[in-house]
């Protein structure tokens, strides 16, 4: 379900990806869906996780920007922001506050080594950057269609092998006694 709810604003790019709409009007569907995937989180989490209204922000300014100027290019753009301003956050609070974001949000489920959770955060600060720089190109070489596709489907493939990868190393690292028989 959460899977879910993260994609929703990504979803009427499909409209565009398959010819069914031009890339305005599914500007438009993802700015009403970004409000809709606020909704969801609040009724699922019972507040609005951060990432989601991190999401709706960047929507709706690049999104409003996108359909005054009547230039596709700012809604492609977003998803770069996006990903460059999470990497930057995930650089950042290390080196500034002394603060690992991954073991914030996850070392009450994971008993991991200080040194493996500094390598899991530089891991997340490439991927971003990496996927960023990425829709970077695709934005600017490709046809709003072939971005489309990218962005719903070469996106949402990339985050799922690296969180695959990033699986293989977490094991690796785990303590022997938080691997179960179930788990293995």
């Amino acid at each position: 379900m959460d899977f879910l709810i993260d994609l929703v604003p990504a979803l009427p790019f499909l409209l565009v990806a398959f010819g069914l709409a031009d890339i305005f009007f599914a500007t438009k569907l993802a700015m009403g869906a970004a409000a809709l995937q606020l909704i969801a989180s609040r009724w699922r989490y019972g507040k609005v996780k951060k990432m989601h209204a991190f999401t709706f922000a960047a929507i709706i300014v690049f999104g409003s920007i996108t359909l005054f100027l009547k230039d596709d290019l700012f809604i492609k753009l977003k998803p770069t922001a996006l990903n460059w301003g999470f990497a930057l956050v995930f650089l950042g609070a290390p080196l500034f506050f002394k603060k690992n974001l991954l073991k914030m949000m996850l070392g009450e489920k994971l008993a991991l080594p200080d040194v493996a959770w500094s390598r899991l955060n530089l891991m997340w600060v490439a991927y971003f950057a990496m996927i960023g720089a990425v829709n970077l190109y695709v934005a600017l070489t490709f046809s709003p269609e072939i971005w489309s596709k990218f962005r719903v489907f070469g996106m949402y493939g990339a985050l799922l092998v690296f969180m695959v990868l990033q699986g293989f190393y977490i094991y690796r690292h785990m303590p022997q006694e938080q691997i179960t028989p179930e788990s293995k």
